[in-house]
């Protein structure tokens, strides 16, 4: 009985509850709850309001919602029944399973592209397959006969469907789970520089204008796969760099005049160089700077942050005099300060077009910046395309001599440029000098093809080429021009240009009656250190298949070697921990000669028409490790001499000092034998 009242209770209990809520939802039908967000000016302080207004207030909704439902996509079920039909009312190529396709249609597709998936939940293989069993598969050979299922639930060979976002929370929710990556722009750091005490390495070079902006000095390099110079690299402190970049002028009169990047004085002139990050660091700050090094420096009488003792002007540097090239030769320009570019109707040339920038900084440790020099190659220019050289170099004050550059020391280092040059012997009366002149500066010394902004080869012997450094293969090509009109003569001058592409300055002359190239003596250094007067140091470059006679066929057609290799046989010496590589042997591998043919193609292919077509020239430079581990040799195991000593068996044997014959020793053993039985 006392059972039956605590039920009744608790149904009673639950019957009070239920009106209640009942009564108060019925309470709320008329109104409508409105939440409003303040929010500060300053984005500190957020505050929510909550006000209850009637429903006949509140203004009508426009937002429209889609009325018709969206397309159901059915569970555990491949949804794609033929994925390549992406024309409607129309055959796709290649589509067999497109309804649209007839059978005729079907039959010129080779082959069709795939529409069905087969899934294969079993994980029993065959064993051929296996190269390592490390995880739940297992082998056999049972013809699957005993395979077991690792999962055999269809379901999870689906993907899960999921629910529309239809709201913020949820679109966070997923982005906040699932993305990996965004280019959401950030909050930009503050424009407060934070400069070093002083210059360290790799750090920004500063220069200031007259008009007190701070700027860094440029370097203008290729960017990405891009050859046109961007003005905006900066050059780093204590690192020696050089970039190459292409310039277009695409009006030669009115880009040799107003195109800034060919004026030496854009790269000089109206800044200077700061010479110690500190003066950025604390200027306008306090009257007095606390200097690392120097302590309390005082800077009441500094006003302007252009003219003062902290900054240098660039200076022409003594040691590098201007520097003009014409036909592929560089010498000392007959003009000693920075011309500006003219152009020259008469000779459809830009004169005194800017080549090089070249950068030197002596630095004093921690003191900074000592002084800064520049020095520039000017030419004439008469094409809608130039290369430009810029480069840095630092030193020190307390250098002494001539700054000597190592490709290693001794072994050569990977990414240093091979050291290459001209064996060159000079007898005077009794005395022999023997020496390598190396003729190019370092990196241009031993070479690739470096094709010009359109591709084609730079015949000029003096322009830039791609240096062939240590350790890394590379490939570059660039075209010439070949016609219909292929004489025999044409084709031995064509296949002379060839090689001179190819081997750059090196290229040696042709003799017309040998019908030979002439020797060239080109010699590439074993070390990264050898010494040009140690002769013996250097090794010869061989020419393998160099064509001496190209020969013409039948028709407009010449046969070519359009490329090199340039193969490089090194090997490490020295000891295993610390190896050193030298260079052994050098050669150009020149490619079998192939027929090269003009051929025509479209209108020009009428009578009367005549047209050049590109031929690509390729060179690339291959290195072979050939170095030779040391043999292990081991040791041969020792041998033991198992003997036992002359009077073992004296008690036994009465002859045993003497010697042991193979009879005595069996009855011996034979009494040991009895003996055991006797005592069992």
């Amino acid at each position: 009985m006392a059972a039956k009242c605590v039920n009744m209770f608790k149904l009673g209990l639950i019957v009070c509850i239920g009106s209640i809520l009942i009564c108060s939802s019925w309470s709320q039908n008329d109104t409508t709850t409105i939440e409003y967000n303040t929010t500060d000016i300053d984005n500190t302080t957020t505050s929510t309001m909550t006000t209850t207004v009637p429903t006949t207030s509140l203004p009508t909704t426009t937002t429209i919602k889609p009325s018709v439902p969206g397309t159901t996509i059915p569970a555990n079920v491949d949804v794609s029944k033929c994925p390549c039909d992406l024309t409607g009312n129309a055959c796709d190529v290649g589509c067999c399973c497109d309804p649209d396709c007839s059978d005729a249609d079907r039959a010129v597709f080779t082959p069709c592209q795939p529409f069905s998936y087969v899934l294969d939940d079993k994980l029993c293989f065959d064993r051929n397959v296996f190269f390592l069993e490390n995880g739940p598969a297992r082998s056999g050979d049972s013809g699957d006969l005993f395979c077991i299922y690792f999962d055999n639930d269809e379901k999870r060979n689906y993907y899960i469907n999921p629910s529309l976002v239809t709201t913020e929370a949820e679109f966070l929710s997923y982005a906040a789970k699932y993305r990996k990556f965004s280019f959401q722009s950030v909050v930009p750091s503050t424009s407060v520089r934070n400069f070093n005490p002083f210059y360290k390495r790799g750090d920004p070079i500063y220069v200031v204008f007259p008009d007190n902006a701070v700027s860094l000095l440029a370097l203008p390099a290729a960017v990405a796969n891009s050859p046109l110079c961007t003005d905006s690299n900066p050059a780093a402190y204590l690192i020696d760099k050089s970039y190459t970049c292409a310039r277009t002028l695409s009006n030669l009169p009115e880009d040799c005049v107003n195109n800034t990047g060919l004026r030496a004085s854009t790269f000089y002139e109206n800044f200077r160089i700061i010479r110690d990050t500190f003066l950025l660091k604390e200027f306008n700050s306090s009257s007095r700077i606390q200097h690392p090094i120097l302590g309390s420096v005082d800077l009441t009488e500094v006003t302007s942050l252009y003219n003062n003792s902290y900054t240098v002007a660039l200076s022409l540097d003594p040691d590098n005099p201007l520097q003009c090239m014409k036909n592929g030769v560089t010498g000392n320009c007959s003009f000693t300060e920075p011309m500006p570019p003219v152009y020259n109707a008469t000779t459809q040339t830009c004169q005194n077009a800017l080549l090089g920038v070249r950068y030197r900084f002596v630095t004093n440790g921690t003191l900074g910046i000592d002084s800064a020099f520049v020095s520039f190659i000017f030419s004439d220019v008469g094409y809608p395309n130039i290369a430009q050289t810029f480069s840095t170099t630092f030193t020190t004050v307390s250098s002494t001599g001539e700054r000597i550059q190592r490709s290693g020391h001794p072994g050569y280092q990977v990414g240093q440029p091979i050291m290459a040059g001209v064996l060159n012997v000079t007898s005077q009366g009794a005395t022999t000098d023997e020496r390598i002149l190396l003729q190019q500066a370092r990196g241009q010394q031993l070479a690739l093809i470096r094709g010009s902004v359109s591709g084609d080869c730079l015949m000029d012997l003096g322009q830039l080429r791609e240096p062939v450094l240590f350790g890394q293969d590379m490939r570059t090509g660039c075209f010439i021009q070949v016609n219909e009109t292929s004489e025999a003569e044409v084709c031995k001058m064509l296949q002379q240009l060839i090689i001179r592409v190819i081997e750059g300055y090196s290229a040696p002359a042709y003799d017309a009656t040998l019908n030979v190239y002439l020797k060239n003596n080109l010699y590439v250094a074993m070390f990264g250190d050898s010494d040009v007067q140690r002769t013996g140091d250097w090794v010869e470059v061989l020419f393998k298949n160099r064509p001496s006679s190209p020969s013409q066929t039948v028709g407009a057609q010449c046969d070519l070697s359009l490329g090199a290799n340039l193969q490089i046989l090194y090997a490490n010496v020295g000891s295993l921990p610390n190896p050193q590589a030298k260079i052994i042997g050098v050669a150009y591998v020149y490619d079998e000669p192939q027929v090269v043919r003009y051929k025509c193609s479209g209108s020009f292919c009428q009578p009367g028409s005549s047209m050049s077509q590109k031929v690509e020239i390729s060179s690339s430079v291959t290195f072979i490790d050939v170095s030779q581990l040391p043999v292990a040799v081991e040791g041969v195991y020792p041998t033991t001499a198992a003997r036992l000593p002359y009077d073992f068996f004296y008690p036994f044997l009465s002859d045993a000092p003497r010697s042991l014959h193979a009879g005595h020793l069996c009855w011996f053993l034979c009494l040991l034998c009895v003996l055991n039985m006797l005592r069992h």
